[in-house]
């Protein structure tokens, strides 16, 4: 694994940050998979107040939730999918010995 690149979660905190209209994505990930039945809805909550938060420009907290080493649980439960295309996942180091 190469530890210059930068991992998933910087490249998602990066990017949402940057084009915050993006934040709508993973709140709606949240509403729709809490309306279907989610087994992690305590997580898509918490995820959605700090969404929420960084809508209302408090990004902060939200970062500090992708990025932080006490996240790990949080982050097993992330409604982060759609925001990085296929090309921006092949930049970010591998998360796991399985290539997507």
């Amino acid at each position: 694994m190469n530890e210059t690149r930068p991992s998933f979660w910087e490249l998602t905190a990066d990017k949402l940050q940057s084009h915050p209209e993006l934040l709508a994505v993973p709140r709606d990930n949240c509403a729709r998979w809490l309306a279907d039945g989610h087994n992690g809805p305590e997580y898509l909550r918490q995820w959605d107040a700090l969404l929420c938060r960084a809508q209302s420009g408090e990004f902060e907290p939200l970062r500090k939730a992708m990025l932080g080493e006490g996240s790990g649980r949080l982050r097993d439960f992330h409604p982060m999918a759609g925001i990085l295309t296929r090309e921006e996942r092949r930049e970010a180091r591998e998360l796991c010995g399985y290539r997507h």
